[in-house]
């Protein structure tokens, strides 16, 4: 059984510093402290016991708090000195998928960024939104450089303003990203009028075609010829 510590820094501000803790026993992970949620959460049967012991123990989760002090908040400075180098700033992509008839899919993809903690939130006319939304894992692309992907799955109505909020430590403010519901709607309409007007066409075009075929079968069309 093992442990790994963690710092994770979105930004620089010591108020949103993470500290996790998480927990291996035969190279698998059992639980993890997370100082946001202020608990352990645990991720195996065996997980699940430790993690409601210790979440019932007054003194470790004051361990954690002092030791996420000591070890992350008072050292935000020196942690970035460290890395600050290596930092690399996110390259961000927004962009719109089909889901369902009503629904729409929005993908926020974060690419190329170092380190690896970053975070991903949408917000809807100003408010941030959970529901709906789902994440992949933070994937390595192969070097030193990891990328992301969060979705968000939503009925759009004509005035929603829908962006997507990305932080990291590489970057000096959250880079925030508009998606315009309006320009959706007003493409979806032409879509479906253009569609309608090509539907209605070819229903045209081929009703024409029938009655010439009829007329030109008639044996006293043929004959007036």
């Amino acid at each position: 059984m093992y442990a790994d510590f963690w710092c994770a820094m979105y930004s620089r501000d010591r108020e949103k510093v993470e500290y996790l803790v998480d927990w291996y026993f035969n190279e698998e992970f059992m639980m993890q402290y997370n100082s946001t949620v202020g608990s352990w959460t645990g991720f195996t049967p065996a997980g699940l016991v430790s993690a409601s012991m210790l979440n019932e123990d007054k003194h470790d989760l004051l361990q954690r708090r002092v030791e996420k002090e000591l070890i992350c908040v008072d050292h935000v400075n020196l942690i970035f000195n460290i890395t600050e180098e290596n930092m690399a700033e996110p390259s961000i992509t927004l962009v719109e998928t089909s889901s369902s008839s009503h629904d729409i899919m929005l993908v926020c993809s974060a690419y190329d960024f170092y380190p690896k903690y970053i975070r991903v939130t949408w917000h809807r006319n100003g408010q941030e939104v959970t529901s709906g939304v789902t994440f992949s894992e933070v994937m390595t692309n192969g070097d030193w450089t990891y990328q992301v992907h969060s979705y968000l799955e939503y009925t759009p109505g004509r005035q929603d303003r829908v962006s997507c909020m990305v932080e990291h430590v590489s970057l000096r403010k959250p880079k925030i990203y508009n998606w315009d519901s309006s320009m959706h709607q007003s493409e979806r309409s032409f879509l479906i009028g253009g569609a309608s007007a090509l539907l209605l066409g070819a229903v045209l075009l081929f009703s024409g075609l029938v009655h010439y075929r009829r007329k030109s079968s008639d044996p006293r069309f043929s004959n007036a010829l």
